[in-house]
């Protein structure tokens, strides 16, 4: 059903007049608003929450009262719409942002080091405002900034946010948050507690690093590689310059936000001040381009050992299980039924892994992001990091009986164990029995009727 289907252009939800739907999240719309009898007042954001009395909007309406800066949206009005059944929704309404997100305005045409420097400036100096007011994001992304015409870069959706003193609105380990975006600790705090789920307590570093993150991505066009949940090898983080022109402050800049250890990454304050002055610099005016070595940027996504190894591990891991598997199956093709394609197979899970922009836990509402990838039924388990095995199958995974050389059958349905690979599992597999599992999904039937 859609929500409230009755909000159509010229409804009025308290002094406000709607113009248009412009978007939905997973907890709110967003719509295009006039204040009524003033519509020389000009255009306004106005989110209405889809679910009765959501506390996440009044959180929202906290932080946009308290983080007053041209790079947050100016708070307008709050108030409540009476729906079906006499149920009441909160809404806020604040200034209207006219931009592109940030990725996209990176990709619009070319930019300088400079470009960006001075967007991340603008940025920082709005976490300036937050942190100095003990307040938090905590889920700072490219699709949640939007940069303006005339080069003002405005942070949207606080509604993940929180402050001192505030009731924590979510039971899980992690708080409202995208995974590409979160800090080592927080990874490996999640793999650490994920039995008992006791919650970590997000800081100033968290939203430095998300930042710094974002910068990467905006300078490189992928992700640092993600840090690991227990106690993997560590890491390594291409420098900027391995994949793009960018100038030498830029580089350092972005780096030094991406430290392993949280007090190394440098306060808001300091960070605007320093994006601020390697602007100026003289290398900061040549247009970021990529470099030759970008073509390979799966290895700059991925962790792992040195860089000519560019194949994921789990897509060499599942090979190997499967390469194993298929020299068994040759030995009885003739009396076995066939199995299904492994290209198929990876080509399934991939399609069901969430984009690394979706958030992972909490309450995150994507006023201006579709977050609508992958069917809702598998989002529990997708999201969560230490990644117990589900009770329910995938659309289309192979049920028994199990090829007993290559499968097991688990919760009646068949899995491959991914060679080589213990608990923690990563993104893509499943941990059980201190083992690390990819669901076997069948290859569609050929189609039986058509053009040859």
């Amino acid at each position: 059903m859609r929500p409230h289907p009755e909000i159509v252009p010229g409804v009025g939800i308290g002094p406000w007049v709607v113009r248009e739907r412009h978007d939905k999240g997973s907890f709110g719309l967003v719509f295009r608003v006039e204040r009524a009898g003033h519509p020389e007042a000009g255009n306004f954001a106005l989110k209405l929450a889809l679910h009765p009395e959501d506390p996440r909007f009044v959180r929202e309406v906290d932080l946009l009262q308290r983080v007053v800066h041209p790079s947050v949206p100016h708070f307008e009005d709050r108030g409540w719409w009476t729906g079906e059944e006499g149920l009441l929704f909160p809404y806020v309404v604040m200034e209207w942002v006219e931009g592109v997100p940030l990725y996209r305005w990176a990709r619009e045409q070319q930019r300088t080091s400079a470009d960006v420097l001075q967007l991340l400036a603008q940025l920082a100096q709005a976490l300036v405002v937050a942190h100095a007011s003990d307040s938090l994001h905590r889920d700072i992304k490219g699709d949640n900034v939007l940069v303006t015409t005339e080069g003002r870069a405005v942070l949207l959706d606080w509604g993940c946010g929180t402050y001192a003193g505030a009731k924590e609105l979510t039971d899980s380990a992690l708080p409202p948050g995208t995974r590409s975006y979160r800090t080592p600790e927080a990874h490996r705090w999640a793999w650490a507690h994920r039995k008992t789920g006791e919650p970590y307590e997000a800081g100033p570093p968290d939203d430095i690093y998300a930042l710094g993150v974002t910068a990467y991505r905006l300078c490189t066009r992928t992700y640092p590689p993600p840090p690991e949940e227990g106690s993997g090898p560590q890491r390594r983080v291409l420098p900027p310059s391995d994949l793009a022109t960018v100038s030498r402050g830029l580089e350092r800049l972005v780096l030094s936000t991406l430290s392993e250890e949280r007090v190394s990454r440098p306060p808001a304050k300091a960070l605007a001040i320093c994006f601020s002055e390697a602007a100026g610099e003289k290398d900061a005016s040549r247009p970021i381009v990529p470099t030759v070595s970008a073509a390979r940027t799966e290895r700059a996504s991925r962790p792992g050992p040195p860089p000519e190894f560019v194949v994921p591990w789990w897509l060499s891991a599942s090979a190997a299980a499967l390469v194993g598997g298929l020299v068994v199956f040759a030995a009885f093709k003739l009396t076995a039924p066939p199995q299904p394609d492994p290209s198929y197979f990876l080509a399934e899970l991939q399609r069901h892994v969430p984009s690394p922009e979706m958030p992972d836990a909490g309450v995150a509402d994507e006023a201006l992001v579709a977050i609508e990838q992958i069917p809702r039924a598998l989002l529990p388990e997708l999201r969560s990091l230490g990644r117990s095995m589900p009770t329910t199958p995938f659309p289309g995974q192979k049920k028994p009986p199990c090829d007993p050389e290559s499968q097991r059958a688990i919760n009646g349905v068949c899995w491959v164990e991914v060679a080589r690979k213990k608990p923690p599992c990563g993104p893509e597999a499943f941990d059980f029995e201190d083992a690390c599992y990819l669901p076997l999904i069948l290859s569609p039937p050929a189609p039986t009727s058509g053009e040859p």
